[in-house]
């Protein structure tokens, strides 16, 4: 499967644009602002006008900013951003997402996986099955042990091979993206977790059956139970 690259947080120049762009995406740093003068700053995060100007490269890259002779560096309009980054994924996360933002998530859920699954299930090597019955089962004993790191690894590949065995290799790429928002919104919803697995092993049954038509419903009726775990109250989740 290939893996997106994301910038380096390592070293001081990651650093810098680790900070900057989580400013960024808090809000802290508004759309259509300019970034304060590279003194500023520069002091401000105790770097060389050097080292800040290529951290404004990369978040330029990203779309997040733009550098204009004159009137300097200024945060882009929010549509303007390419928010499938990886590091502006990740951004957008540590810089705690709103509602809206898993909302989001469930919708695209519904657009790729159901098709996805139907895909699976007429493409799947052999290998592939085996490898989504073993993270089937990886979920099933981290459920039973309490075991809530071990279930989310496994449950996030369990619909990463699903996307692998489309043979898709846009959905491949698209897979890597979608890792991010995924660990967040399982994360969130954490006490659909008993209901749902009954559910993955029915997906697990439809994709080893070659039946399209029922790995695309069991998945629709899965990315459903999810998001019925956004719509209880925060409180609820929390105490799960």
């Amino acid at each position: 499967m290939t893996t997106a690259k994301t910038y380096p947080r390592r070293g001081l120049h990651g650093e810098i644009v680790h900070a900057i762009g989580v400013r960024i995406l808090s809000g802290d740093l508004l759309p259509g602002e300019p970034l304060p003068a590279e003194e500023e700053l520069g002091g401000e995060l105790g770097v060389s006008r050097t080292v800040l100007r290529e951290a404004i490269k990369v978040l330029a890259a990203k779309r997040l900013v733009e550098s204009r002779p004159k009137t300097g560096t200024r945060v882009l309009p929010r549509r303007e951003w390419n928010l499938v980054d990886p590091d502006v994924l990740a951004w957008r996360l540590e810089a705690s997402p709103d509602e809206q933002f898993f909302t989001d998530v469930n919708e695209l859920r519904l657009i790729i996986e159901p098709e996805a699954a139907a895909l699976a299930a007429t493409r799947a090597t052999d290998e592939e099955l085996e490898q989504l019955g073993q993270a089937f089962e990886a979920m099933r004993a981290a459920l039973g042990e309490g075991d809530g790191d071990a279930y989310l690894t496994a449950d996030l590949r369990f619909h990463a091979i699903i996307l692998e065995a489309c043979h898709n290799e846009l959905l491949e790429q698209m897979a890597t993206m979608l890792r991010a928002v995924f660990r967040a919104l399982f994360i969130r919803t954490v006490a659909t977790r008993e209901r749902g697995l009954p559910l993955h092993g029915a997906i697990l049954d439809a994709i080893r059956a070659g039946n399209p038509e029922a790995a695309e419903q069991t998945t629709r009726a899965l990315i459903d139970e999810t998001a019925s775990g956004l719509s209880r109250p925060r409180a609820s989740r929390a105490g799960a």
